[in-house]
């Protein structure tokens, strides 16, 4: 079995990365009110850790293809990067309606963004 870290992904790896983490955070939250996120611990580990995922494929885009999120500006990867970095490392001051809005409005659109540029082709698994 290969090593995670040393295992080539493609640009269409890391968007599709996006796309499914979007998924499953769309399912986690489905029907859910900032009321009950806001009260669910349980709901706001399993966002965070989505978009902790998203954020993490948005840094390695970044690394992979530096003007995408340029040519793209809906993928908003340096914003889904950054927030990936102050979950992880500032773990312990996260500000649940910060979290909020990132889980049910910037991730939605950046989901949604990685899905054109597969569709757009720009994901192809050469690059």
């Amino acid at each position: 079995m290969a090593d995670a870290m040393t295992v080539k992904r493609t640009t269409l790896d890391w968007l599709s990365d996006i796309v499914e983490w979007g998924e499953r955070l769309d399912n986690h939250l489905a029907g859910v009110s900032w009321e009950s996120f806001l009260s669910s611990p349980l709901l706001q580990d399993a966002a965070s850790k989505c978009a902790e995922a998203v954020g993490e494929a948005a840094g390695q885009l970044l690394e992979l293809d530096p003007y995408l999120d340029s040519a793209y500006p809906d993928l908003q990867l340096r914003l889904a990067y950054i927030s990936r970095n102050k979950l992880s490392h500032g773990y312990y001051i996260i500000d649940a309606a910060l979290l909020w809005a990132t889980v049910s409005e910037a991730i939605p659109r950046t989901v949604a963004a990685a899905r054109q540029v597969i569709r757009d082709g720009r994901g192809s698994v050469n690059d």
